[in-house]
C-alpha cells in the first residue's frame, strides 16, 4: 500500500485493450487519482474517447467529466512484433480531477447518462423517461433548451451534468 495523495502522481501503461474502459475507470473514480495518464490503446477506443466523429459515448464523457483527452500520437501495427491486427493511439488524458462534480453526485451524473445511452436507438428523452418518468424528464429538457428528439451522443458533456441536475430535482452534491 502506497500513501499517495490525489495528483501527485502520473501513469503511464501500455494496458490490455480488452479491459480499457475499465482501467480508465477505475483510475478516474478513485480518491486517489494520478494527475495525468498516458495509455497505449487501441485506436478506435482512442477516437471514441474524445469523440473524433462529434458523437459522444458513456465513455468519452466519463473521461471528460474527470480531464481533458487528447491523442498524442498514432502507433501503428507494425512498429509491434509480432503486429497486432490492429492499430494503436497514445492517449493522455491531463488535468485530471473530480472539479466537474463540485455540485453534483458522482453517481447522479453516472445514473442519468447510462439510462440515457440504454437504448442506442432510442431519442434521449425516451431513454431518461424511463427511469425518471416523461413529466420530470419533459421538465428538465425544458429547463435545458434540449430538442425533444436529440439523441443521447449528440448531447455535449456540460449539458448532461444540467440535465443530471435537473433530474435529481437540483440537488447539489
Amino acid at each position: 500500500h502506497f500513501d499517495l495523495t490525489a495528483g501527485e502522481y502520473v501513469l503511464a501503461a501500455n494496458i490490455p485493450y480488452y479491459i480499457t474502459g475499465e482501467i480508465i475507470r477505475q483510475f478516474l473514480e478513485t480518491d486517489c487519482q494520478p494527475r495525468a495518464m498516458a495509455l497505449l490503446i487501441q485506436k478506435e477506443v482512442a477516437d471514441r474517447i474524445i469523440a473524433r466523429n462529434g458523437k459522444e459515448s458513456i465513455l468519452s464523457l466519463s473521461v471528460k467529466a474527470y480531464g481533458t483527452p487528447s491523442i498524442v500520437a498514432k502507433v501503428s501495427r507494425g512498429n509491434f512484433s509480432p503486429p497486432p491486427s490492429v492499430d494503436s493511439a497514445i492517449l493522455l488524458i491531463k488535468d485530471i480531477s473530480k472539479g466537474f462534480f463540485e455540485n453534483l453526485e458522482e453517481n447522479v451524473f453516472f445514473k442519468v447518462v447510462k439510462a440515457g445511452f440504454a437504448s442506442k436507438r432510442k431519442f434521449l428523452a425516451n431513454n431518461l423517461g424511463v427511469v425518471f418518468g416523461k413529466e420530470s424528464v419533459l421538465h428538465a429538457f425544458g429547463a435545458c433548451n434540449l430538442a425533444p428528439k436529440v439523441r443521447a451522443e449528440d448531447v455535449p458533456l456540460d449539458m448532461w451534468k444540467k440535465l443530471a441536475y435537473e433530474l435529481s430535482g437540483g440537488i447539489a452534491a
